[in-house]
């Protein structure tokens, strides 16, 4: 069955004729502030000898007539795309207003439409449908193009923040709603004249404060939801005759994707090698066909670290991880780590409000036995939503310590194992799965011939706390995707950065000659300043080989995606489908990963429904992108470094190259020392 794809996407005309703009150097009044790059083309015609001033900003009153403001007749096609697009947001964003619509807008300045949800009933909340109204200009077709998502669900108390402080600090408070505005209640509090008009937007801090449990986790098909809802919003605005006045909207159906814009892997990218053979659903193949490489190591001691008044749960714990149930056969059979339990070495405790100086004397006290390699079970009193801070570090804390006495660790909640131990094996499936990575087994490899070829991945968490973007690099020596060391650091230290990069290059070449190309993987765009140290390293070792950059997103909800309209009603792009989605010169991808193959009539149920991931190809030296072969080999690693992910059975959608540094950074700053030992940058430790 051939797929039949479609953007979210709603196209509409750019005017053939000129319109009036009104311009002024000065601000007077109100009006849109254009920085340089949005200067009309024809900005001499009424500033003459602007460019050479060079300002930062000029002001517009856009096309209406006010006082001040200069009129220059402008054909809209040839202008700035920068400045096409800010004047449709502008007249997107007043006519949502005029219909009485809060409209707030995202980091990148596009509009986001709240929509009241009137069947909600709740005495405590109003509740909001958002939605993106992103503009982009023959991005994907010849006309001007509204990308039209859906960004989930808000809350909003319907008692104002003068009620609700008398029962939480102010600290907790984000957005508000005031007056139909969309306010940042920190930054713009000065535009609330009455507090008891406004009233705080749902958020983590808030629902903590109240008790308010979190929303249950959707597993169901994402795509279908997202495509009626926006469904429903197209309808009843885009294409009401209100709106085409004003955005001139030339089809009432979404974009089709062009077939020259869709490309496929090759479909051995979606295997996987195991002991026994070659599989693509992990989920099941790991259990049926056996990790490739058991535990490598020898004499493996487990032992736990719990509460005293936990003894009982972890007995049956130990139970299950030696001789499972009927499906899950333990940890020897379902994942090959044969391990000793030596219960003469547990770490015992009997305070839970603190139990940290009472963990961190056990571990300190810890005898060893170089022989042999220890793996610790910490029975965790507090769960991943712990609110009090210095309760959520001990989990961090423990595992530097462990990591200085060489020793593996996997956390368990408590709480999760003791509601449900009668279908923890689900849980243990995944724990099985990740210590067996942690103690150097292969749970299963790429099936690729091996290639003398550098991949370094880059990626990057933002700790919500400290406010701060911490950077992580794992390095990658080979095409089957094994590492071999991580770091991290600020998101500022450019330094290090660009040095962690050099280095890894440095590292490899003595080891494994000239490489046939040097990949980097990274999280977001490569500034020069970063991506220079490389360059300087690959000219000292006199590399000759290309080198390319991938820049490697998750698709946030407000993103172009695609649906496939001719497949059971599921929506879902086939696995391994990738669309160029950027105008032309530019290498950009959507690239879906998922578990819909071509064989597949029904999607796994099982599965995860995760959307595509973008990916932005570039190179210092542009005739390397030539290579139309190259470019979907990049694409293909991409594809299948996802595969390697040994946390979990369910299958990802983002790269280890990106997901596992990623991982490193949210762990690592939080290490009393701020360094990882170095036992951790020899292990998987963090999965």
């Amino acid at each position: 069955m051939s797929q039949e794809l479609y953007f979210n996407i709603i196209t509409f005309d750019l005017p053939d004729k000129p319109i009036t703009f009104y311009l002024s150097k000065e601000k007077i009044g109100n009006a849109q502030k254009l920085y340089k790059t949005k200067f009309p083309t024809n900005i001499e015609d009424l500033f003459p000898g602007i460019k050479e001033e060079n300002p930062d900003f000029i002001y517009t009153s856009f096309i209406y007539e006010k006082e001040g403001y200069l009129p220059l007749k402008l054909n809209l096609k040839e202008q700035p795309t920068d400045l096409i697009k800010h004047y449709y947001n502008w007249r997107i964003k007043k006519f949502f207003k005029s219909i009485k619509k809060l409209v707030g807008q995202n980091f990148v300045n596009d509009n986001q439409i709240w929509i009241g949800n009137r069947s909600y009933q709740n005495k405590s909340f109003a509740q909001y449908y958002k939605f993106t109204v992103k503009v982009q200009i023959k991005e994907v077709s010849e006309y001007g193009e509204l990308v039209i998502s859906y960004d989930g669900m808000a809350k909003v108390f319907k008692k104002p923040i003068s009620e609700i402080i008398k029962h939480t600090s102010t600290t907790n408070l984000n957005k508000v709603v005031y007056k139909m505005r969309l306010l940042k209640y920190h930054k713009e509090k000065e535009f609330i004249d009455d507090n008891t008009k406004a009233f705080a937007i749902l958020n983590n801090d808030l629902r903590t404060a109240f008790n308010i449990q979190p929303e249950p986790k959707d597993e169901s098909n994402k795509y279908i939801g997202y495509k009626h809802k926006i469904d429903k919003f197209i309808q009843h605005f885009i294409l009401s005759e209100e709106f085409k006045k004003v955005i001139p909207v030339n089809n009432d159906d979404y974009l089709p994707v062009e077939i020259n814009r869709i490309g496929e892997v090759a479909d051995e990218s979606n295997d996987l090698v195991f002991q026994n053979g070659v599989g693509r659903n992990p989920k099941i193949d790991f259990k049926n066909l056996k990790p490739l490489n058991p535990c490598q190591l020898d004499n493996v001691h487990f032992f736990f670290i719990y509460h005293t008044s936990y003894a009982k749960e972890v007995e049956a714990l130990q139970k299950l991880l030696e001789d499972g149930t009927s499906w899950y056969k333990g940890l020897n059979i379902y994942a090959g780590v044969l391990a000793h339990f030596d219960n003469n070495v547990n770490i015992i405790f009997d305070d839970l409000e603190n139990p940290l100086p009472q963990i961190a004397k056990g571990i300190k006290d810890f005898k060893s036995d170089p022989n042999i390699n220890y793996v610790a079970i910490y029975l965790s009193p507090f769960n991943k939503h712990e609110p009090n801070l210095e309760k959520k570090l001990v989990y961090y804390k423990v595992k530097e310590q462990l990591l200085y006495k060489r020793i593996i660790s996997q956390v368990i909640e408590f709480d999760r194992f003791r509601r449900n131990q009668h279908k923890f094996i689900y849980d243990l499936t995944n724990i099985s799965l990740a210590l067996l990575a942690k103690l150097d087994g292969t749970p299963w490899q790429l099936n690729v011939k091996p290639k003398n070829e550098l991949v370094i991945g880059v990626g990057a968490f933002k700790n919500t706390e400290e406010n701060i973007r911490y950077v992580a690099s794992a390095f990658s020596f080979k095409n089957n995707g094994r590492f071999n060391e991580f770091h991290y650091f600020s998101k500022s230290d450019v330094k290090q950065l660009g040095g962690a990069l050099s280095d890894a290059i440095y590292q490899y070449v003595p080891t494994n000659q000239i490489p046939e190309k040097i990949v980097i993987h990274f999280y977001k765009d490569m500034k020069d300043e970063e991506i220079q140290p490389v360059l300087e390293m690959m000219d000292k070792l006199q590399l000759p080989c290309p080198l390319f950059v991938l820049n490697i997103n998750k698709t946030k909800s407000q993103d172009i995606i695609a649906f496939d309209q001719n497949w059971n009603g599921e929506l879902i792009p086939m696995s391994g489908t990738y669309i160029n989605i950027g105008p032309k010169g530019e290498y950009k991808y959507l690239l879906f990963n998922n578990l819909r193959y071509n064989n597949t009539v029904k999607y796994p149920s099982h599965s995860s429904y995760s959307f595509p991931i973008k990916l932005k190809i570039s190179s210092p030296t542009p005739e390397a992108l030539n290579d139309s072969k190259m470019i979907r080999k990049l694409i293909e690693q991409v594809y299948q470094f996802s595969r390697l992910y040994w946390k979990s059975l369910r299958q990802q959608n983002v790269p280890i190259t990106i997901k596992y540094p990623e991982m490193v950074a949210e762990i690592a700053p939080r290490f009393e020392s701020k360094e990882i030992p170095p036992f951790g940058q020899e292990t998987l430790w963090f999965l």
